[in-house]
């Protein structure tokens, strides 16, 4: 078969995930593609962070349901329809996110005949689950390794996990760089008076004092992201720490994965508990905290962890799956148990009674972000392994 050249302007790769939002990791990838003239496609659900990738990016949209859920009638629906779609596209390359759209992605592309079909892993719910929704997990997970010609995870222990659970062979699965979705922009996240002043204006609007310690969390409300433990850990910690705050940034789940009563209830009434939803910009959060903690019970890498440390805050995370890759124990941060409010309480009260130790964790956890997560670096990582791709002859 004829090798591709990378810069020709035929190039076509479509990015496929349940969400949009999951693509939007990838928009320097995307800017850079777009610059080298290819032809970038993006197929998820229906949400307005698709058209904003088209309004703003340039990116060929194609909305189609991917459910989150177990739907098998949806998915069939959905890969008649990305199947049809691809075929008429004649795209050089699939890349897919997120499970579900993994697996209807792969699928599809694998009846389109696209010849270079990738999957990222971005983590693996199966770690999680039990009993018969395991097994279906598992099942997914496999056919999507399976049709996928390459098998990309965005960490280290991601990919040890990965072959643990016999997903693939080991040659067919890599990391990409030092992992994560695409880097930090560290443009964005910068250490800066202007980013410290948007700190100081948020902590004002929420009415917390100057001499209060902040603690944050970012990510998605859910019990698998240990927000019970954390907020069992706080209610421990306020009776030494009186004016330390709880600042929660993400999306609360009300209709599935819900958070127990007990939880809810503290969140809903402690007046030191800021629940703040889903926002836009997290960089002003960010700055208003003194420590950012995430005691997962799984992850695929940990993106706040290292979006924390580029902004200089130090973390604590769980030893869990991606969070090891994230932090480096008495480095950058500390490492606690999976589900231990007591150890999760103890680290808390230990970097927020020592100020040179959080400043220390913070300057070697940008450091390190600057060396290992540059989203440049990632960026260079992605575009080379494209061009390895499409100059060798396709797998089928």
């Amino acid at each position: 078969m004829k090798k591709q050249n990378y810069k020709r302007e035929s190039l076509r790769i479509c990015l496929i995930s349940a969400i949009p939002c999951t693509i939007f990791f990838y928009r320097p990838l995307i800017e850079q593609l777009k610059k080298a003239k290819a032809d970038v496609g993006v197929a998820s659900s229906d949400m307005p962070e698709l058209y904003d990738l088209r309004d703003h990016f340039g990116c060929t949209i194609f909305p189609v349901e991917i459910s989150r859920q177990i739907t098998p009638l949806k998915d069939l629906v959905a890969i008649v329809r990305l199947w049809t779609h691809l075929r008429r596209k004649g795209y050089d390359i699939v890349h897919a996110h997120t499970p579900k759209g993994g697996l209807v992605g792969m699928v599809s592309a694998y009846l389109a005949r696209v010849p270079h079909r990738v999957y990222t892993v971005h983590g693996l719910v199966l770690e999680t689950a039990a009993g018969l929704k395991r097994r279906l997990l598992w099942a997914a997970e496999l056919m999507s390794c399976k049709l996928a010609t390459k098998v990309v995870a965005v960490s280290p222990s991601l990919r040890k996990r990965v072959l643990e659970e016999k997903l693939c062979p080991e040659e067919k699965v890599q990391v990409l760089g030092d992992g994560s979705a695409c880097g930090i922009d560290l443009r964005r996240f910068k250490l800066s008076a202007a980013t410290a002043a948007l700190g100081e204006q948020t902590r004002g609007q929420l009415n917390i004092p100057t001499d209060a310690t902040v603690i944050g969390f970012v990510g998605r409300i859910v019990p698998d992201k240990g927000i019970e433990t954390l907020v069992n850990s706080f209610v421990r910690l306020q009776q030494q720490v009186p004016k330390a705050f709880l600042l929660l940034i993400g999306r609360l789940e009300t209709m599935r994965d819900c958070l127990n009563h007990h939880t809810m209830y503290t969140i809903n009434t402690d007046d030191r508990i800021h629940c703040m939803g889903h926002v836009k910009n997290v960089v002003p959060y960010y700055a208003a905290m003194d420590i950012l903690v995430l005691p997962s019970r799984r992850e695929g890498f940990g993106l706040s962890l290292v979006e924390a440390g580029a902004l200089g805050l130090p973390v604590i995370a769980t030893k869990v799956t991606g969070c090891v890759d994230a932090v480096v124990h008495n480095v950058t941060g500390l490492l606690v148990d999976v589900d231990n409010d007591q150890q999760l309480a103890e680290a808390m009260l230990k970097l927020l009674t020592d100020a040179e130790l959080r400043r220390r964790f913070g300057e070697q956890g940008r450091q390190r972000v600057e060396a290992m997560f540059d989203s440049k670096l990632l960026i260079d990582k992605h575009i080379a392994f494209y061009k390895e791709l499409i100059g060798k002859a396709p797998e089928r």
